[in-house]
């Protein structure tokens, strides 16, 4: 298991009409695209799981401020203007919060969870 202190979750959901081919794109893009949008971050675990209803992803890092999770949500969306719907939790230290942005089209929403 990596020790990073730092996990973003992330899921690109795929609308019921979407074809084989377009799954197939996505998921040739995805990759890539994830790699793009998680650059800036000291990444020590990339990992990218294709299925029938959605693609998920796990990246492990060192720090992941709101604002590049941000960041890594608007790299994806070049790859999602037709309609797939994504979230990525952003899961950091014990003590800090965790957020959670919804993205799709052009639109990203941003939601923290602070301690209790």
């Amino acid at each position: 298991m990596h020790q990073s202190p730092c996990r973003l979750l992330g899921e690109i959901r795929y609308p019921d009409e979407y074809s084989y081919e377009r799954v197939g794109e996505i998921e040739s893009e995805a990759g890539e695209a994830l790699a793009g949008a998680v650059a800036g971050l000291d990444v020590a675990h990339l990992e990218v799981t294709p299925g029938p209803e959605a693609l998920c992803f796990e990246v492990w890092c060192e720090a992941c401020p709101p604002e590049e999770g941000a960041a890594v949500c608007e790299g994806l969306l070049a790859i999602m203007e037709d309609g797939p719907l994504g979230r990525l939790v952003v899961v950091r230290g014990a003590d800090a919060p965790i957020t959670v942005f919804y993205f799709s089209g052009e639109s990203l929403d941003e939601v923290t969870v602070d301690r209790p």
